[in-house]
């Protein structure tokens, strides 16, 4: 050989610790036993509830979407001249447990749609957020 240091192929490409003063053996580093478990013991709650979260706000966005729709068919159909009741009667089959309000303002019917939705899980019970949609729609003249 030319002098040049050669790597074991065993040992390419990382380092390897030599072996601690004593009876020539290693001794293994104990500091991390148990990390990966309590990791995991705390990771996988945080993850249930982000979950919970994103799932929560896709429901919301979901019955925000339907009260905008609930209102604005009852709008319209105020508007084209059918009676109220019947209009909020039809309207609820697009968003159960709404709250519908008409309002005829001059040449508009006005609807505020207004709905209490609580949080999905029991651990959060008392948490509700109101969603509410507004919709004004011009009088049909016939």
């Amino acid at each position: 050989m030319d002098g040049r240091r050669v790597p074991s192929p065993l040992v390419v490409g990382r380092w390897v610790a030599p072996p601690r003063a004593g009876d020539g053996k290693a001794i293994k580093d104990r500091g991390d036993d148990g990390s990966v478990l309590l990791e995991t013991a705390v990771a996988i709650p945080l993850l249930i509830a982000v979950a919970v979260a994103l799932a929560w706000a896709i429901s919301l966005t979901a019955t925000t979407l339907a009260l905008g729709d609930a209102a604005r068919q009852v709008a319209r159909d105020v508007a084209r001249g059918v009676a109220v009741s019947a209009a909020i009667e039809t309207a609820q089959a697009t968003a159960p447990g709404a709250s519908l309000q008409v309002t005829a303002d001059g040449d508009f019917v006005v609807v505020l749609a207004d709905k209490q939705v609580p949080a999905p899980t029991p651990i959060l019970s008392g948490i509700t957020v109101t969603l509410s949609q507004r919709v004004a729609i011009p009088r049909e003249w016939t």
